[in-house]
């Protein structure tokens, strides 16, 4: 490092008083730290619509695995029939509903991004 970095030193102050100033600026800085996490991790909440998709993805999977399972066990497939195409037109459903919904979202930050206001009519297009 060079002379010019480094921060110019005062020759007339106390050292102890200068190791008290940085200790407090520190715990300051540490403080300021500590609130800026904690914000962050707070601002940080799951989206509603991501927990509906997640909570139907696992039924959907529970509901395959245990209706495999009863036709193995009792060789009968008529489950089938009925189980299986309900729970994958809710499953679809909800994949749907999910994704129109993030094409919103990210309609919206794109136009803030670029400058332009976000308006009603902007999202008529399929």
């Amino acid at each position: 490092m060079t002379e010019e970095t480094l921060e110019p030193v005062e020759t007339g102050t106390d050292p102890e008083e200068r190791i008290q100033e940085l200790t407090a600026e520190n715990r300051r800085l540490r403080k300021q730290i500590k609130r800026m996490r904690e914000a962050a991790a707070a601002s940080k909440k799951v989206e509603f619509s991501k927990i509906i998709f997640c909570g139907v993805s696992i039924v959907t999977i529970s509901i395959t695995v245990f209706s495999c399972w009863i036709i193995y066990s009792t060789m009968d497939t008529s489950a089938l029939a009925y189980l299986i195409p309900a729970v994958f037109a809710e499953m679809a459903s909800a994949t749907g509903f999910y994704y129109t919904k993030a094409k919103a979202e990210n309609k919206i930050k794109l136009m803030n991004a670029n400058g332009v206001q976000p308006e009603a009519d902007n999202f008529n297009d399929f």
